[in-house]
């Protein structure tokens, strides 16, 4: 007995579903990113580096804050703030 060519294959193609997923998620990195980006720009330096001297901007960073929910068009994605300590000056 020949078997057809034509025998159904797996669904290789993306759903619906799971393309809006995959763009939910780009999304929240993306949103993650521009947080982490902000906060190395404020405090002037990268992650676990060190201030470069005196006349250096004062502060660090002091982890994250309560994970908080951002409601966009695709559903709802949770971010998490990074935190900083500066000193008033």
């Amino acid at each position: 007995m020949r078997s057809s060519s034509r025998e159904e294959s797996p669904k290789t193609r993306p759903t619906w579903e799971t393309l809006e997923t995959w763009v939910r998620g780009k999304v929240q990195d993306f949103v993650q990113e521009v947080l982490e980006v902000e906060v190395t720009e404020l405090l002037g330096r990268q992650r676990h580096e060190r201030r470069a001297g005196i006349a250096a901007p004062v502060g660090y960073r002091n982890g994250y804050g309560k994970p908080r929910r951002l409601a966009v068009q695709t559903g709802t994605i949770v971010l998490r703030r990074p935190r900083d300590d500066r000193e008033a000056t």
